[in-house]
């Protein structure tokens, strides 16, 4: 939906520019780019605009899945300029309580993982993203987990709510190593265990997922694409592992997330 509206606007002003204001061949690409950022423009008010209306809507909601899934391909593809190649999609369940762990290496992150599961999903970012214009009303619409580093007390209450989204059928996407600790290393360096305690209040599915590729967007935008890969592990039942401790249970999930992470840094 948004790509197809992306394109028919900057199509729309390209033509209007060459036919009406300027018909000459020299000038073509002059108007190409300008519609270039006038779409982009256009798009993104265009999903800020729908935001209340998105809000309103209910967590699982298909309509509101689809709005943000396919500004997160438009996103990926246009703005951020990457090529993202996903292995193990059949291991994304549906239905399942569900609890997706995962490398975190840059601020896209989040944005190829909206486009990557294919079911409703919400974030766990710090206090200081709501601080963000419009990413207030945004993440409130998608039930994030806000993390109140200041505030074990608020951390608490938002873990309640937390635990309810997960029990609606969202997907919560969480980012064990608290941050983003080395963008030179691709490997997880540190994992926090109190980042399982959602999985185990919720008795929700762990889904480990690795990414690869994603260091190198800040070195290679806005002029070269990038590629990303996703490799999507095996669920991880939560009957499997509910009598490990976080601990066990983080070093369990650190193991399976490097895996694939480890091959490419030794190469």
């Amino acid at each position: 939906m948004i790509t197809a509206l992306f394109l028919f606007v900057m199509l729309t002003f390209t033509v209007i520019m060459h036919v009406i204001v300027l018909p000459n061949w020299w000038f073509l690409i002059l108007w190409l780019a300008l519609g270039y950022i006038i779409a982009s423009l256009f798009v993104i008010l265009f999903m800020v605009v729908q935001l209340p209306i998105l809000r309103r809507l209910s967590l699982t909601n298909k309509y509101k899945h689809y709005a943000y899934r396919s500004t997160a391909y438009f996103l990926n593809r246009f703005i951020l300029r990457l090529s993202i190649e996903v292995k193990g999609e059949e291991n994304i369940p549906f239905g399942n309580r569900l609890t997706i762990y995962s490398n975190h290496k840059s601020y896209v992150d989040p944005v190829v993982m909206m486009e990557v599961i294919t079911r409703p999903t919400s974030y766990t970012p710090k206090m200081s993203v709501y601080k963000l214009p419009v990413m207030k009303t945004l993440l409130k619409s998608m039930g994030a987990f806000p993390i109140d580093r200041s505030s074990d007390r608020n951390t608490a209450r938002a873990m309640v709510d937390a635990i309810k989204v997960v029990k609606q059928g969202v997907a919560m996407v969480i980012y064990p190593e608290g941050g983003i600790k080395d963008r030179n290393d691709i490997r997880m360096v540190a994992m926090r265990a109190g980042a399982y305690r959602l999985a185990v209040k919720a008795e929700a599915d762990l889904l480990p997922i690795s990414m690869i590729g994603t260091t190198d967007v800040k070195k290679r935008w806005p002029f070269r694409k990038t590629k990303i890969k996703v490799v999507i592990h095996e669920l991880v039942k939560f009957k499997s592992v509910e009598h490990m401790k976080t601990q066990e249970m983080a070093d369990y999930m650190f193991q399976i997330i490097n895996e694939p992470l480890n091959d490419v840094e030794d190469e």
